[in-house]
């Protein structure tokens, strides 16, 4: 009996915590979380933006997922709801698309670097590089797809799909 009151103890606080965790969750990582428990079941993704960050995966038990993993995903579910996640990303698809605020890359391979450019598109001049793992990337504005950062002395224009709050 003491065994299993231990085990139901440990259990409620596991997802207590999840919960807690959740909650503090950008839409973009509650994403990743979610994805994450698929890719570690070998789950075959298909999106762009899956197959960059997870890679193709697809073994057995190809996403065939236990309860408690599919209990977990519909917790993360649950909280990008109530966040206002849109669609697998969190975000819209022309990504960060608010001004103001902080955010970080997202979404460029390891190897790669993401373009600032001088003005809202690929015609404009690039004039830096943001490293796949920048962060504290202030948002100054936004214009269709593109917005305005700064990230330390470098001001320019990035790729809002590869930024995302936190």
């Amino acid at each position: 009996m003491k065994k299993k009151w231990l085990v139901s103890i440990g259990v409620l606080s596991m997802t207590l915590l999840s919960a807690a965790d959740y909650s503090s969750m950008s839409c973009y990582d509650l994403w990743y979380a979610r994805n994450s428990i698929f890719a570690d079941k070998g789950y075959c993704f298909q999106s762009g933006k899956a197959l960059s960050v997870f890679g193709r995966r697809c073994y057995p038990p190809y996403g065939r997922l236990s309860r408690w993993e599919k209990d977990e995903v519909s917790r993360i579910k649950y909280w990008e709801g109530v966040k206002g996640c849109n669609g697998n990303s969190g975000y819209s698809s022309s990504g960060y698309s608010r001004s103001g605020g902080y955010a970080k890359v997202s979404g460029i391979r390891y190897d790669d670097t993401l373009a600032v450019r001088s003005g809202p598109s690929t015609g404009y001049m690039r004039i830096g590089d943001l490293p796949p793992d920048a962060t504290g990337i202030e948002i100054l504005e936004c214009v269709n797809r593109w917005c305005r950062i700064r990230y330390g002395n470098l001001v320019g224009w990035a790729y809002s799909k590869y930024l995302r709050s936190y």
